[in-house]
């Protein structure tokens, strides 16, 4: 598992494009809630309602693929 840097430093990640890190953590509604919270973020900032979906919706793809190859790392090594 890539690990992180500065608070996170050796702890399981997820990482953004902007560079912003997410620890990654078991109970699955609060990994929702900490995505879906950063996501907001990178909302907020796009004044035009179709390119703020549609950003959304990528920073929201790519955060929860890595979490999923996350996973699959980690039961590969069980």
């Amino acid at each position: 598992m890539k690990e992180g840097c500065g608070p996170f430093q050796n702890l399981p990640v997820i990482k953004c494009e902007c560079g912003a890190e997410i620890l990654l953590i078991r109970q699955v509604e609060l990994m929702s809630k900490a995505i879906n919270s950063h996501v907001e973020e990178h909302r907020a900032r796009v004044s035009d309602s179709i390119k703020a979906d549609v950003l959304a919706k990528r920073i929201e793809d790519h955060l929860i693929k890595q979490v999923f190859e996350k996973i699959q790392v980690h039961l590969s090594n069980i």
